[in-house]
């Protein structure tokens, strides 16, 4: 009967703490803007939302090139100012129709990669603010949601990256002017013809690799000797193949924490790597050249909301950022976050009031610097 009595107690605590536990893994409302107190961009910059669904999608044999900038140069000094704004009007023309042409899928999936690039003219940078994909954000209807799960929970279409990007303005306090969807091949497809040319012509990212990170590309199934230039030994520098940097930014297990990171804090910071490294690789680019890229990126994008126009004015002033400084942020901040277990899985519960604030301060936004329109 003790026994009993005692099996009954141990059951009893143990019924307790599970409760417990359960109650304090219950989400807390998140503190969000409304449309009218998020702030103004200040004058010179611009924000650019790249979202990655989680997809390799059918993309092996995605085109690249053709669209843009395929005609012969005509040279006649005569009519130079008219041959060349022929040529824009061309661009424009082909351009647009690449646009037109970009399917909007019926399933886009999981956005597994988001990072906010903010281009800023009037001090001549570029700050890539990357976002854990397990933060809990909260609907407009009061429900909880994971970042990443917000599309495929919300029609997982064009209209549910449209919501997306309210949310963000809503919880980050930016107001986002363009978006560009994409998948893991269309990313691979963009570092082949943004990063350095090999022998082969196969453009590559200069990445330094830790032991652990170097064992993890080579520990992949795939895994071929030509996925890095030196051969993956270990710790060091290595020029990765296209495919090699996408495994590379898909890494959040087996690797031990780098400078206090893992898992997928640590994956955002992979990601924003690349992007710097593809940056550094392109500071000797051309304008003819910088049009054949914008060329590959149209042929490699699964949604966006810009136009042709847009696209040709964004890439106008990527060419003269080509030189910029690259600053790199990620949300959310240390020391305003914690796991919880919520919907069958953990997220991130983060203090956004403190994160708005942060990004808010690394933006400029609360700079005495004065900005002339």
């Amino acid at each position: 009967m003790a026994f009993k009595r005692a099996l009954a107690l141990m059951l009893s605590a143990l019924l307790v703490l599970t409760c417990v536990s359960a109650a304090a893994d219950v989400p807390k409302d998140i503190p969000q803007l409304a449309i009218e107190e998020i702030p103004d961009s200040p004058p010179g910059i611009t924000h650019y939302l790249l979202l990655c669904v989680d997809s390799w999608g059918n993309q092996e044999d995605a085109a690249q090139g053709g669209v843009i900038g395929d005609d012969e140069e005509t040279e006649d000094p005569e009519q130079g100012e008219v041959i060349e704004d022929l040529a824009y009007a061309a661009y424009i023309d082909e351009i647009t129709t690449a646009v037109q042409n970009i399917s909007t899928p019926k399933a886009l999936g999981n956005t597994d990669g988001m990072i906010l690039v903010t281009v800023d003219t009037f001090l001549n940078r570029v700050v890539l603010t990357s976002f854990v994909r397990d933060l809990l954000i909260q609907k407009p209807d009061g429900k909880f949601s994971r970042l990443s799960r917000f599309v495929p929970n919300n029609g997982n279409n064009q209209e549910a990256v449209e919501k997306l990007i309210d949310i963000y303005g809503s919880h980050f306090g930016v107001r986002i002017d363009h978006y560009l969807v994409v998948n893991w091949s269309m990313v691979r497809n963009i570092i082949d013809a943004a990063g350095v040319k090999d022998e082969n012509g196969i453009g590559r990212v200069e990445l330094e690799l830790t032991k652990g990170e170097a064992e993890y590309l080579r520990g992949k199934t795939a895994y071929n000797a030509s996925w890095a230039t030196p051969t993956l030994r270990g710790a060091g520098t290595y020029m990765l193949s296209p495919h090699a940097a996408v495994i590379y930014m898909r890494c959040r297990k087996s690797v031990s924490a780098i400078n206090g990171e893992k898992y997928d804090y640590r994956r955002t910071t992979r990601a924003r790597n690349v992007l710097v490294s593809l940056k550094n690789a392109l500071t000797t680019i051309t304008y003819d050249q910088c049009m054949e890229l914008l060329d590959v990126i149209v042929n490699n994008v699964l949604v966006t909301d810009m136009s042709a126009l847009d696209l040709l004015e964004a890439a106008d002033v990527a060419f003269g950022l080509k030189d910029a400084q690259i600053d790199q942020f990620r949300i959310p901040v240390d020391g305003t976050h914690r796991t919880i277990s919520y919907s069958s899985g953990s997220c991130e519960e983060i203090d956004f009031p403190a994160n708005r604030d942060a990004l808010w301060d690394y933006l400029g936004y609360n700079s005495f610097v004065v900005r002339e329109e």
